[in-house]
């Protein structure tokens, strides 16, 4: 879990997790509001649905894609998965 604050100053980060498979969930005032998962994948090619959406928005004059493909920004490696809701209880327990 993760507040607003902290996924705006670290989003790169928290986008890695959701690359790695992990789901992160937001809140907002201490109450969930929302959650990033692992993007919908076509299991017969790998790619995003998304990614086909933009391609064939793009092939019909409607977007005009970027020229490159990757961020430069270089994100952290995420090794195992985070039990997200165990640190948030174990950060919270003192004030409950």
């Amino acid at each position: 879990m993760v507040g607003v604050r902290d996924l705006k100053n670290q989003l790169s980060k928290y986008l890695q997790y959701v690359k790695n498979g992990e789901k992160v969930i937001i809140t907002e005032h201490n109450k969930i509001i929302a959650e990033i998962s692992v993007p919908v994948q076509d299991k017969k090619d790998n790619v995003s649905l998304i990614e086909k959406e933009l391609e064939k928005l793009s092939k019909e004059g409607e977007i005009i894609l970027a020229k490159r493909n990757k961020s430069y920004v270089k994100l952290p490696e995420i090794k195992e998965k985070i039990d997200w809701e165990k640190i948030y209880n174990e950060t919270r327990a003192d004030r409950i």
